[in-house]
């Protein structure tokens, strides 16, 4: 567990699964290419292009000479890992701007080089730093830009997600969803460990979130900021894999109350129902609508974990991604070309582990109830396996 030090290509170990976390220091392609484990999550926030420099290694992303070239070599990386094909990508990427003070378009030219490498965009967010309401009020703070004839640009940032297949993907919406009315509010986490407000069996999440920037008393001047991050592990990183895949959280959607003074229908019902009918096309329009919330029933498949999930950065910096993996109860991989750098990964990742493993043993285990065919047939299990669920916000034990 740990950081390496060294150049580590020959040196590394064939396998950091069972590794709570381990920060590799070296060149991301070829750090990749010895990487025998495959990972169920990706989150970075690559070096810009021609933004600045971190460091004196020329092999540094973002040195290259054309928009064209740092897109190639950024999909190469992306391309290099050894990923799970239930895995899910995150890359927050920003732009730059050209001679003539354009835009360069770099989002939206890394996106078109990701699709034509294979793989799918199915999430689009937008990290929203300030902004702008009628009333002229905003909300939150970016950088300030001397910008002339234009706007300030520092506003925003894409954060987008990729996978190898849409009908494969792992994802646990009601990990991330948001509260609603007259439903129970229980978090996915306590604010300990994640401080992104969430709510299991309230409304979906949308895709623009504000979150202000990063901030961090150490040498980095790009700071992923840690509440960016906890929404894409909690929503597509799974916790537990078994020897058929990853644990898949199996819902039902429940009638509720929602307490308001009347009762809703689809679509626009402020005129006879056949005749909205009629006008929009929609054989739905008029009906009354039924409020459903996402109740658990359980997680597939029923069987021991054989591992966490691993979250991988393959340019770390220090270490916020790895932090909030470790925090949320995954393992996580993180590769990082300046030793500076990863020894302040080392130690937030080592923090976080502690955090996290403290929270854990302060929960009482609770049995589980086996169902009535199970337990005639099981009554005394050999093996028991513990995993944590942190839905209940405890240990559970499981009989395999």
């Amino acid at each position: 567990m740990g950081l390496c030090r060294e150049s580590v290509l020959g040196r590394m170990k064939n396998s950091v699964s069972s590794e709570p976390f381990s920060i590799i220091r070296g060149d991301a392609i070829e750090v990749l290419k010895q990487l025998q484990n495959k990972v169920d999550c990706v989150i970075t926030s690559p070096p810009y292009y021609q933004q600045r420099n971190y460091g004196t290694n020329a092999s540094e992303l973002g040195r290259e000479s054309s928009v064209s070239e740092y897109v190639a070599d950024l999909v190469k990386v992306f391309r290099a890992i050894p990923l799970e094909p239930w895995a899910s990508i995150w890359v927050n990427i920003g732009d730059n701007w050209g001679k003539q003070k354009e835009l360069l378009g770099i989002p939206e030219r890394f996106v078109t080089a990701m699709c034509d490498a294979g793989f799918y965009r199915i999430d689009n967010v937008i990290w929203a730093k300030e902004s702008v309401q009628v009333d002229g009020q905003s909300v939150g703070r970016c950088t300030i830009e001397p910008a002339k004839r234009r706007l300030n640009g520092n506003g925003h940032e894409p954060f987008y997600r990729f996978v190898l297949d849409p009908k494969q993907a792992w994802s646990d919406t009601c990990a991330v969803r948001i509260p609603r009315n007259n439903v129970e509010d229980v978090r996915y986490l306590p604010e300990e460990l994640m401080r992104c407000h969430t709510s299991l069996e309230g409304r979906n999440l949308g895709n623009v979130w504000n979150i202000p920037m990063g901030q961090t008393k150490e040498s980095h001047y790009a700071v992923f900021p840690p509440a960016l991050i906890e929404r894409p592990v909690a929503m597509t990183c799974p916790l537990e894999i078994t020897d058929h895949g990853p644990k898949r959280r199996m819902v039902e959607m429940v009638p509720y109350e929602e307490a308001r003074p009347f009762s809703r229908g689809i679509g626009k019902y402020t005129k006879p129902e056949e005749e909205i009918r009629l006008k929009s096309g929609r054989q739905d329009t008029g009906r009354q609508y039924v409020p459903r919330k996402p109740v658990t029933a359980g997680w597939e498949p029923d069987l021991p974990a054989i591992r966490r999930g691993i979250v991988l950065d393959p340019f770390c910096g220090t270490g916020s991604a790895g932090e909030v993996a470790l925090k949320l109860g995954r393992h996580f991989i993180g590769i990082e070309l300046y030793e500076n750098h990863a020894e302040i990964a080392e130690d937030r990742c080592r923090q976080a582990h502690l955090l996290g493993s403290e929270y854990e043993a302060r929960n009482p285990i609770k049995a589980s109830i086996p169902s009535l065919e199970q337990a005639l047939n099981d009554p005394m299990p050999d093996e028991v396996q513990f995993r944590f669920d942190f839905d209940a916000g405890g240990l559970w034990e499981e009989a395999s």
